[in-house]
């Protein structure tokens, strides 16, 4: 019999079970609520209607999670209040965990690449990732130092500890942090967190295993020093490791400088604009945004990866232009401080049961094999109309951004098939038709960044490939008119280029349409021009659009007039 007030012995599981009673509750909470989640999407656009009428008068919205509807079903229907997450406990256990095995699959595959552990890695806050994630990338930042969180009994994490190197079993790992403007603005105090982290590790003495941390500070005080900077002011500012738009940026500005082929000649000169662009301090509240000239190169040495969130399944690295703009930047800016491409890697939280790290290169060709190499893919956005004829253009344009910024994720053959697919029409799809009856500009536009891509060296393309580009482009410019936008409207490096491939005539008449395009584009013509390609439509499409205005002008009338009549109730009731 046991005796009286004798405790029960706690079950202590390990973390592999815990990982599988997840995975077990995770698989049985989607297979029961598959029914549900079919409803939640349908009845979505309802809901979101009555939630705007309800706000409007002044009811309660019930709150959910937001977030990617494929990675958390919770977030439909929509048409509710969505919330973030608490940032003061950050990173969650969950996300510990998952920032842990990242970490270690992360100098796996460069061990395995390199034979040895990598001197410096950079990581991409995010705030769509932070939110959605808890804080798997700053959990890896914690980790890879070698630094580990400590809770309150609250659960938020206002503490840290260093990792002893016996229990580590490896080298601590330096760090650099490039984030976003809106996860600055979030989540400040995680970015203070982290600027803490790197000082314990830097400060971490008769460790076991190699302190890289320590060895890089060492370094970037050099550096400095080197550069001009008093040694007091150098050995402060040694130990920064995060940085961000200055001024208040919320982008790195360099996108429309790399669009803007004929604004550069030298990749350093987008790569010196991102340093000074991205060079802001911040982690502590006495250098909040403050720039440190020389501080971010100084940093930039020995990066060896780059590392970067994707946590939803609504962009990819082609579809997306923050991607380039963000983890093709810091490769452009790394390459030209340390003369090598650093390895380029995806923190892929998609499955939330399953993440996992992909090299970029990898991740670009199955989404091109996925979506714009896929003849079922292709047929589906041909269905979508004008504004579908567009996505194809951003990744198209996208390619080029990569190319720029990392050339060996991008070559050849990718820029040949895109040739093939979209110009020769391989799978017969009638892909140029498609863009002529729908957006010709978006097939104008294609046709612009790969001859400006041949243009800049970036693809070896033929001189068929290149002549047959340059007549299609002008005669899509004589059928339909130029747009005075996008890689050819104000390039005129690209202009001479293709003005130079095409017959005497239609040369002629190409340089005539950009010369009509800027005298009616210059600030003398307030209302400036209007492309055929926004006249083309039927006479059934045009019959769609004045029926769709009438109903929707009859709909905000109803709106008003029900409002009014709520209004006058309340009144008489008070």
């Amino acid at each position: 019999m046991m005796g009286k007030g004798k405790a029960k012995p706690v079950v202590q599981y390990t973390n592999e079970q815990k990982a599988e009673a997840r995975a077990i509750t995770e698989v049985e909470r989607t297979i029961t609520n598959i029914v549900n989640y079919k409803l939640a999407l349908e009845n979505s656009p309802e809901q979101e209607m009555q939630s705007v009428l309800n706000a409007l008068s002044g009811g309660y919205i019930a709150p959910t999670s937001g977030g990617d509807a494929v990675a958390n079903p919770q977030a439909v229907p929509t048409g509710r209040n969505l919330y973030a997450v608490n940032a003061e406990a950050t990173p969650s256990e969950q996300a510990w965990t998952k920032g842990k095995e990242l970490v270690e699959n992360t100098l796996a595959q460069y061990r395995k690449t390199h034979g040895d552990y990598p001197r410096k890695v950079s990581y991409t806050f995010w705030s769509s990732e932070f939110i959605e994630s808890e804080g798997a990338t700053i959990a890896q930042v914690l980790y890879m130092l070698g630094v580990e969180p400590v809770r309150d009994a609250y659960g938020r994490v206002s503490d840290l500890r260093l990792i002893p190197s016996e229990t580590l079993g490896r080298p601590r790992i330096d760090v650099v942090v490039q984030t976003s403007g809106q996860f600055r603005d979030f989540a400040a105090s995680r970015l203070a967190l982290i600027s803490r982290a790197v000082e314990m590790a830097a400060a971490s003495a008769n460790d076991k295993y190699d302190n890289r941390v320590a060895e890089s500070t060492v370094e970037t005080e050099r550096l400095l020093v080197e550069q001009g900077v008093s040694p007091k002011e150098a050995r402060e500012m040694s130990a920064k490791r995060v940085f961000g738009g200055v001024n208040g940026m919320y982008g790195t500005g360099i996108q429309d400088m790399i669009t803007s082929g004929d604004k550069w000649t030298d990749e350093q000169e987008i790569a010196d604009a991102y340093i000074n662009n991205m060079g802001a301090v911040y982690g502590s509240d006495e250098e909040w945004g403050e720039m440190k000239a020389g501080l971010l190169r100084a940093v930039l040495h020995n990066t060896d990866a780059v590392v970067q969130p994707r946590q939803s399944n609504t962009w990819g690295a082609l579809s997306l232009d923050h991607v380039y703009e963000f983890m093709g930047g810091m490769n452009l800016a790394v390459r030209n401080v340390t003369g090598k491409d650093p390895d380029a890697y995806f923190a892929d939280y998609r499955n939330r049961n399953n993440v996992k790290m992909q090299e970029l290169k990898e991740a670009i060709g199955v989404e091109s094999r996925a979506t714009i190499f896929n003849p079922e893919y292709v047929k589906e956005v041909m269905k979508g109309g004008a504004s579908s004829a567009s996505q194809i253009t951003e990744v198209v344009t996208n390619t080029y951004g990569w190319n720029v910024t990392k050339p060996d994720v991008i070559d050849k053959e990718m820029w040949d098939r895109i040739y093939d697919v979209y110009v020769q029409d391989s799978y017969g799809l009638g892909t140029e038709q498609f863009f002529r009856q729908q957006n010709p500009a978006a097939l104008q536009e294609i046709t612009a960044v790969m001859l400006e891509t041949a243009r800049k060296g970036m693809w070896k393309a033929s001189e068929q490939q290149l002549n047959t580009l340059a007549s299609l482009h002008t005669e899509l410019g004589e059928e339909f008119g130029s747009k005075a936008s996008g890689f050819s409207g104000g390039n005129a490096k690209l202009q001479e280029f293709i003005a130079g491939r095409v017959a005497p005539q239609h040369a002629a008449a190409y340089k005539q349409q950009i010369q009509t395009m800027k005298t009616v584009q210059s600030p003398d013509n307030k209302n400036g021009m209007v492309l055929k390609k926004d006249e083309v439509s039927s006479g059934e499409q045009g019959r769609k659009n004045a029926l769709n205005g009438v109903w929707i002008a009859g709909g905000v009338l109803v709106l008003f007039v029900v409002l009014l009549l709520v209004l006058r109730k309340k009144r008489k009731d008070n």
